[in-house]
């Protein structure tokens, strides 16, 4: 399937599957698939959580967005799956919303904390506090930014094939109209 040279930038909640389903749709249709959080780990000789716990967040935020910067411009044919807090910066914000498709994967925060329960050592940002009111402020934060997305995908009790279709069909009108 053949869509217009840009970038592809999965954004959602941690644990909804960016990753996962960046890997196969870069496949599907051809293209690079580059996941922020490992291009950092290889940057810093760091893994995240060992980063956010030697440098901060701060110091995390300023590399995630030299990396997703550099990456993004680079090319113009990836699937790009940033962490989840990719919206903190306005710079990435613009560049996202007006230099790619953006596609926002969705899921409910109980969704979300079934996939996550068993997995938050590697993720920094969800080991302050209860699991499930620390993602539901994260959410609502969050959402603001994900909702101006060009696409929202529901991702919950849906099979990674039909996840697939949905997107190469979502990107297919998109392209068409845009």
């Amino acid at each position: 399937m053949k869509f217009k040279k840009k970038n592809i930038v999965l954004v959602g909640m941690t644990g909804v599957g960016k990753s996962t389903v960046g890997r196969l749709l870069s496949k599907e249709i051809s293209y690079n698939f580059i996941d922020i959080d490992v291009e950092i780990e290889k940057a810093t000789n760091l893994r995240i959580k060992d980063f956010f716990k030697t440098y901060g967040e701060q110091e995390f935020r300023k590399i995630e967005k030299s990396i997703f910067m550099t990456t993004f411009f680079k090319n113009k044919t990836s699937v790009i799956s940033p962490g989840a807090g990719i919206f903190y910066d306005n710079e990435i914000k613009d560049t996202i919303f007006n230099k790619s498709r953006c596609i926002f994967l969705k899921a409910r925060i109980k969704y979300l904390i079934s996939r996550l329960k068993k997995n938050i050592s590697n993720r920094p940002m969800l080991k302050e506090g209860k699991l499930e009111e620390t993602l539901k402020q994260m959410y609502i934060e969050r959402l603001k930014y994900y909702a101006k997305s060009h696409i929202t995908i529901d991702v919950e009790e849906t099979s990674l094939s039909d996840i697939l279709s949905k997107i190469l069909k979502a990107l297919k009108d998109y392209d068409r109209i845009y």
